[in-house]
């Protein structure tokens, strides 16, 4: 099984496979696994995809019930990272959020539904499943949020998403359903094209002088670089003991949202004249910060230091978006 054991040989699922984060996960996992990719495209690239002889791309939708069973079954292990993320840049930083409140019926039917199809056949066939859940599912308490904390979600989409777990919970306590829970923070890193980071490299590179950013700048946030969110990940599917278990998923380390703009126009070598207009959207929160003690006794350790991981995500961002 997976018992203190890297992951190595095996046929794994990778719902949300063309998405950010998804694809550095099946990245990662195709060096030694035989991976297949579900994804739909609404949101993820197919750029993202890795060109490597052990990943297969399947186009499909989680919410196909016929689909899902055929590529579980025939998996053994699944990694659901899939939900409803809009590929447009329409809707201003933190869009997942944003749109889930103008659109809660379509965020549930994806990230709820969707995930009760997937869940269900994970059990048919007796797999392991890990989830991908969020921050968002807390709300807003302003604390250093625990796993064993009562989440009270402030948006659809962490609504939709405590729901989804509420579902995986009670299969492992009914079915002895093999689950794990990752409540995932501020993600990011190359490949990202949506949020905070991306919006602002955008708006700095058509005017460097000048700078208009939603909220006060004091906001806090836990921003953790994608690859080690993916060690993270792996950390879980590697052992038995994190069966029925929630983790959060960060450093566990506060930054505001001015402190992160000042470290992006450092390294950019800019000054420009940064204006907070004080409202935000519907459903965003002051402080997003998580205890992680539990996921650091797994032996997961950040790497990255804000500085490292903006280093690389300007690198992208500078040679792959014109």
């Amino acid at each position: 099984m997976y018992l203190k054991k890297k992951l190595s040989g095996k046929r794994i699922l990778v719902t949300g496979g063309a998405g950010f984060i998804g694809s550095h996960l099946s990245q990662k996992l195709a060096d030694n696994n035989q991976v297949v990719i579900l994804d739909n495209l609404s949101s993820g690239n197919i750029k993202n995809v890795p060109k490597s002889d052990n990943v297969t791309f399947v186009n499909g939708d989680i919410r196909d019930c016929d689909l899902v069973d055929k590529l579980v079954k025939k998996s053994d292990l699944v990694f659901h990272l899939a939900e409803f993320i809009p590929n447009t840049s329409s809707f201003g930083s933190g869009h997942v959020v944003k749109y889930s409140v103008d659109n809660p019926l379509l965020d549930f039917d994806v990230s709820t539904r969707g995930t009760l199809i997937v869940l269900t056949r994970v059990n048919k066939h007796k797999k392991r499943l890990i989830f991908s859940s969020t921050a968002a599912v807390y709300g807003n308490s302003g604390t250093a949020f625990q796993e064993d904390m009562r989440p009270c979600p402030a948006s659809p989409y962490g609504a939709s998403k405590f729901c989804a777990e509420e579902y995986i919970n009670l299969f492992n306590r009914i079915y002895e359903t093999s689950t794990s829970i990752l409540r995932l923070f501020n993600v990011y890193g190359p490949r990202q094209t949506k949020y905070v980071m991306y919006d602002t490299l955008v708006k700095l590179k058509k005017n460097p002088k000048s700078l208009s950013m939603l909220g006060s700048g004091r906001e806090e946030r836990d921003f953790v670089f994608v690859k080690d969110a993916v060690d993270a990940f792996i950390k879980v599917a590697e052992s038995e003991d994190t069966i029925g278990q929630t983790y959060n998923l960060g450093t566990g380390n506060a930054t505001t949202i001015k402190s992160l703009i000042d470290h992006m126009t450092k390294l950019l070598s800019i000054d420009p004249e940064v204006e907070y207009q004080g409202e935000s959207w519907k459903g965003d929160v002051s402080r997003l910060v998580p205890n992680i003690t539990k996921i650091l006794n797994l032996g997961f350790k950040p790497q990255y230091s804000l500085t490292e991981g903006l280093t690389e995500l300007i690198e992208w961002f500078s040679s792959n978006i014109d």
